[in-house]
């Protein structure tokens, strides 16, 4: 009997590190889904260069559509084995001029978003007596970060969720870890003017900001059979620019 194909669940897939792990994943021969907002145009170029990889437009502040999202990828594919959350998004304000719309989404995208994908994937899991969840935190999540308050709180939000659902799927065959980046070559960091991005590479130990496939790299070890005792875990990926 042929072994099956396992499929993988990336969410904001279209660029940068999203982008890296929806790449690796295809190569390796997986199923492979991922979610975007409004980048259409990345979304259709990693499709292009990956064939057999479906996207789904999905806002995952849009709690109603995460949730059908997730219901169309079951109904397509026989189950998830490995959910990659991996969707961050940042709305920077300091906090006394905080909107609380500002406050809302970024915990909606970053923490809501992933509630609703876990739920939906985790049931299938169980139920094969296997599986894999890595969400994406962040060094802000442990080290603060100014006129971010929304954000290094959900992304603190995502290591307490790490840590409390591995410890429910521990014993049904399925992980849950987090992978926590700090400065890498994406859009988020490149958008942060020179003068400010030149301090947070001086205090990089390892003299240079990370790469996306670089993270991608550890999040391919980590939902392979070979990471089956690592579980409920936040794995640092920063070139030493925090030791914890």
């Amino acid at each position: 009997m042929a072994a099956r194909r396992q499929t993988v669940f990336v969410t904001g897939g279209d660029k940068g590190i999203g982008r890296a792990i929806v790449e690796r994943m295809a190569s390796l021969g997986r199923n492979v889904v991922f979610t975007y907002c409004t980048n259409r145009s990345g979304a259709e170029e990693v499709m292009r260069m990956c064939p057999g990889v479906t996207s789904y437009a999905c806002d995952l502040a849009d709690r109603e559509r995460c949730r059908s999202t997730a219901e169309q990828v079951l109904e397509r594919y026989d189950g998830v084995d490995i959910l990659v959350n991996n969707a961050g998004y940042d709305s920077d304000a300091v906090f006394m001029k905080m909107q609380v719309q500002q406050w809302e989404r970024v915990l909606d995208v970053n923490l809501g978003a992933l509630f609703d994908f876990t739920q939906a994937f985790a049931a299938g899991m169980i139920e094969r007596g296997w599986g894999r969840i890595v969400n994406l935190t962040s060094i802000a999540g442990f080290t603060g970060a100014f006129g971010k308050a929304n954000y290094a709180a959900a992304k603190a939000g995502i290591v307490g969720f790490t840590k409390s659902l591995a410890l429910e799927l521990g014993g049904k065959g399925v992980t849950v870890n987090a992978v926590a980046p700090g400065a890498v070559r994406t859009d988020m960091l490149m958008r942060i003017p020179d003068k400010y991005r030149e301090p947070i590479l001086r205090n990089i130990p390892a003299g240079r900001f990370g790469e996306p496939e670089e993270v991608a790299d550890l999040v391919e070890f980590l939902s392979g059979d070979k990471a089956a005792y690592i579980n409920g875990q936040t794995i640092h990926i920063n070139g030493g620019s925090y030791l914890h």
